[in-house]
């Protein structure tokens, strides 16, 4: 994934966990449950569908896992994997 993708991943997760940080102070590696960025079962939720819509993609019920989650990292490559196989809306 491009940088600019991958900034575009950090703006989304920022605006929706309302988290007062600049996305690109943002580690790769920053998890987004536990002891990171504190998000919650609603909070994936909203940003599935932000990344739906920013990046036209599709997550299946069968996709969406507690790993896809882990990190920033795991987000930004599951969007890259998507956006690359053309599985588009």
């Amino acid at each position: 994934m491009g940088q600019a993708e991958r900034i575009k991943v950090k703006e989304l997760v920022v605006r929706i966990l309302e988290v007062d940080v600049e996305p690109t102070e943002l580690a790769d590696d920053e998890p987004l449950f536990g002891d990171g960025l504190v998000a919650d079962s609603m909070v994936a939720l909203e940003l599935v569908a932000a990344l739906e819509e920013v990046f036209g993609i599709e997550v299946t019920d069968e996709e969406l896992r507690v790993e896809l989650f882990e990190s920033l990292q795991t987000l930004s490559e599951y969007v890259e994997e998507k956006v690359e196989s053309g599985r588009v809306l």
